[in-house]
């Protein structure tokens, strides 16, 4: 979402170029840059104790009626750790502790004109029960080789599954 106002003095913003020559909301009253960050998205790659990976059923779009890893937005007050671990319950049920970073993908949505930056780690459910939170329809544990890597909402948890498979053989 572009902003139309500036947030110092209320001004009408315009786009043009700023500083480093990249067209940019800039108010013309003020001079106030408005610079327009990628969302920050943190997830896991969780599994039990048997080596299964829980996976959601995405019950809104993006990606509606496929397959992902607990995932989602950075929130402004909690590390990526955190978030990581907050999205995990939030939409599983499942608490996990975090092991390794499993990797940071970057991504662009098209459709929406935006770049955002994902953050994966390796973590090991140590508790809760696995059910769908408010944005899922289903929580399911699949081995590896099992997930229909197709039957994925997004390009990132593929690319990070496809890596696990190599290395959890």
């Amino acid at each position: 979402m572009q902003p139309k106002f500036c947030p110092e003095c209320g001004h009408a913003l315009e786009m043009r170029p700023a500083d480093d020559q990249h067209l940019r909301p800039v108010c013309p009253a003020c001079g106030w840059v408005v610079y327009l960050n990628p969302p920050i998205a943190a997830g896991v790659i969780a599994t039990r104790a048997d080596g299964k990976i829980v996976m959601v059923l995405r019950g809104e779009n993006p990606g509606k009626g496929l397959w992902g890893l607990p995932a989602g937005f950075m929130e402004i007050d909690e590390t990526v750790e955190q978030a990581a671990q907050r999205e995990c319950l939030e939409e599983t049920g499942l608490v996990v502790e975090l092991d390794e970073l499993w990797g940071v993908w970057s991504y662009y949505h098209a459709r929406k004109q935006t770049s955002g930056v994902l953050v994966l780690y390796a973590a090991r459910v140590v508790g809760g029960e696995p059910h769908p939170g408010s944005d899922s329809v289903a929580v399911q544990f699949f081995a590896p080789e099992e997930v229909a890597l197709d039957q994925l909402a997004f390009s990132t948890h593929r690319e990070a599954l496809e890596r696990w498979r190599r290395t959890h053989q």
